[in-house]
């Protein structure tokens, strides 16, 4: 996985980058939503389980399928679900798994190909003039580099921009189809026809920056096959249709690159890509019944929403269309016997769901901007009702402190979800458990987390998730926690980890793979070491879309253990991240906020880049003052001693400096707003309430 466990000299490199930039502060100084299918319509876990075979039968109908048979039948259904009625020797898949980029001046020429021949009529690209077309075109066999789908296009004012996805690496399995990472991009423009100015360099760089894997596209997936974009329980309600048509939007990364090529007729050549995670476990054998043991593989999948998406610090909170920042899907998946068993699992996280901002001013403790509730309680009311239509019951599980400046965001956060259990669906419908984090857990007993399980296990029994067997059982999710502290990163990571082995654990047991009441770390040790190794990997995965850093107490997640390993790590991912929060994030949500949508280039309007103020010089001049004052005391110690300098000596030499630098600093941390790296794309959506 991309983010392996950190090890001390990594932790000590990040010490060193968060102690730089320490350093040079204190030395230098949701349109509205779509409609998601409904997860309701199904019968709950209650019902499926009494009227489904008991464990027992289960496991019998398990071990009756053969090693080298086992799910055959399911493999079938999704082959025959993804097959297209073509010509013998042509993928059999609804988007083009493979193809061939040529570049012929201004002309960029993408052909499908399978087997080396050609499968299909070629996409062309005019990149001076933006003419998209689909043509016959002579086999390309030389000067050309292999592409795995087409990103979209971007219409800037001088010319539109391609992009390609040059790189997979794969990394999970999904309904019988190999889920990718997407590894390398490219992007395509002619720049050399005179038509460029300054402006539409800045537009090409962002575009670049925010589809690089290595910059600010990272964390990427696509599969040709399967919709990836569907949790399970969607997919198994979708009706018919071709990939773009199933897509849950929402989570589609590349929705709005990929628009001029859907209403080109183009869409084979575009899968939909979603930003997230993906991992498995796999390979794993557990004993059965019989004489041959189970496969298992245990898929974990996050898919990150486009609405209000962004940076930690420029993108809290709610907007006024009820969207909210950090707002991810993460889905668990256990597939048994090659599908003989497969069940689902999902959880949300999202910021807390009010108007509300922290925006960066070089402090380390950035003050929270709270609106009225009469603003607020509107938006609240329209996010939960737009959660309940498509995960049907809701527990909101808030770790935010209860105390303090976080305090205020909870207490206000508790009177919004009163106030709409008292006007809309009822108490049920969304429900609120506060549990406060860092009080009960503090630095390390995470053993507390135990009351938190003591508050929700009823709802987490009732809610369930989704599963089929081939003895005939069926049962759907019936609800959805939803899990946030102030970021929804670190410690909403801890939680979401819990649950979900909390779910593995139901599941094995319910199958009698794991005796009754016996917990993952007793019963099967190496398989939870394996499952917690790939829910930290999807923290930190999580985490470095949003903060650029890691997840911390990703550390516990990882080996179960808080040691000072742990506390250094988060140590320095806390330093980092204040760094990028004040000096490098507003380019950052300026590249996303061109590659989703949430701004668009119009041509004649006037674009909005403008020169920003920086810290740099400032903070420059108040390291020369303290090394002044530095080498100036240093200079009257070594001449007679401090005791024997005249005290207009030390006022001149050592205090004025100090008192200038001081000054200095202070006006820096008063303009601290107007200094740092600010987004200029969409400045508005960081406290879209104003």
């Amino acid at each position: 996985m991309a983010y392996s466990k950190t090890t001390p000299g990594q932790i000590a490199a990040q010490l060193a980058v968060g102690a730089a930039a320490l350093g040079l502060f204190y030395n230098s100084f949701y349109r509205k939503p779509e409609a998601k299918p409904s997860l309701a319509g199904e019968p709950t876990p209650a019902a499926s389980s009494a009227a489904g075979a008991s464990a027992a039968a289960t496991l019998v109908a398990l071990d009756a399928e053969a090693a080298n048979t086992a799910g055959k039948v399911w493999a079938a259904k999704q082959k025959q679900a993804d097959a297209e009625s073509e010509a013998p020797g042509t993928p059999s898949l609804a988007l083009y798994p493979s193809m061939r980029l040529q570049r012929l001046g201004s002309i960029a020429v993408v052909q499908p190909v399978w087997g080396g021949e050609v499968a299909g009529p070629s996409l062309t690209c005019d990149l001076e003039t933006g003419t998209l077309a689909l043509a016959e075109h002579p086999k390309v066999d030389k000067g050309f580099s292999e592409v795995f789908g087409v990103l979209g296009l971007a219409r800037l004012e001088a010319g539109p921009a391609l992009v390609v996805i040059t790189g997979l690496e794969e990394v999970a399995t999904l309904r019988g189809h190999p889920l990718f990472r997407v590894t390398k991009t490219e992007v395509l423009a002619d720049t050399r026809n005179g038509k460029w100015k300054s402006t539409d360099h800045s537009f090409l760089k962002l575009l670049k920056s925010g589809t690089d894997p290595s910059r600010y596209g990272g964390s990427l997936y696509l599969s040709h096959g399967g919709d990836a974009t569907l949790t399970q329980q969607r997919y198994e309600a979708s009706q018919g249709g071709v990939p773009w048509q199933r897509a849950a939007l929402s989570f589609t990364w590349n929705r709005n690159l990929a628009a001029p090529l859907l209403e080109a007729g183009m869409a084979r050549f575009v899968p939909p890509v979603f930003q997230g995670f993906a991992g498995e476990i796999k390979e794993l054998s557990l004993p059965g019944s019989g004489s041959r043991g189970h496969d298992v593989r245990v898929t974990l999948i996050a898919r990150r929403s486009l609405r209000r998406a962004g940076c930690r610090q420029w993108r809290r909170g709610a907007d006024l269309v009820a969207a909210v920042a950090n707002f991810v899907e993460s889905e668990q998946l256990t597939v048994i016997d090659g599908g003989a068993v497969q069940a689902s699992f999902v959880q949300i996280r999202g910021s807390i769901p009010l108007l509300w901002s922290q925006t960066p001013c070089l402090k380390y403790k950035i003050p929270i901007r709270l609106a009225p509730p009469a603003r607020s309680d509107a938006v609240f009311a329209e996010h939960a009702r737009h959660l309940i239509d498509g995960y049907r019951e809701v527990v909101g599980i808030n770790l935010a402190n209860q105390g303090g400046r976080e305090g205020r965001l909870s207490a206000a956060y508790a009177d919004a979800a009163r106030a709409f259990a008292a006007s809309g669906p009822g108490p049920a419908a969304f429900r609120l458990e506060p549990f406060d984090f860092h009080k009960q857990c503090g630095a390390a007993n995470y053993a507390r987390l135990a009351v938190l399980w003591e508050g929700i296990e009823r709802e987490f029994k009732r809610f369930g998730y989704w599963f089929r067997d081939n003895a005939g059982t069926a049962a759907a999710q019936a609800g959805v926690f939803r899990t946030n502290c102030i970021d929804c990163l670190d410690r909403t990571n801890v939680v979401q980890g819990m649950l979900g082995k909390k779910q593995l654990e139901h599941l094995l047991q319910r199958l009698g793979l794991m005796r009754e009441g016996a917990s993952l770390p007793q019963a099967l040790p190496e398989i939870d070491v394996a499952f917690r190794v790939m829910w930290a990997d999807h923290g930190d995965e999580v985490s470095m879309q949003y903060a650029g850093t890691g997840a911390m107490k990703s550390a516990f997640t990882r080996t179960g253990k808080r040691d000072i390993w742990g506390l250094l790590d988060d140590g320095a991912k806390s330093l980092t991240r204040y760094y990028l929060n004040n000096f490098a994030d507003g380019h950052k949500q300026d590249a996303i906020d061109l590659v989703t949508g949430s701004y668009t280039v119009v041509p004649g309007k006037r674009a909005p880049f403008h020169r920003q103020g920086s810290p740099a010089v400032p903070l420059l001049a108040v390291a020369a003052l303290l090394l002044l004052a530095w080498f100036n005391l240093r200079g009257l110690a070594a001449a007679g001693g401090l005791l024997g300098a005249a005290p207009t000596a030390l006022a001149q030499q050592v205090a004025a400096p100090l008192a200038l630098a001081a000054t200095l600093l202070f006006v820096v941390m008063r303009a601290g707003q107007q200094l740092v790296d600010r987004p200029q794309l969409r400045p508005d959506a960081a406290a879209p309430w104003h």
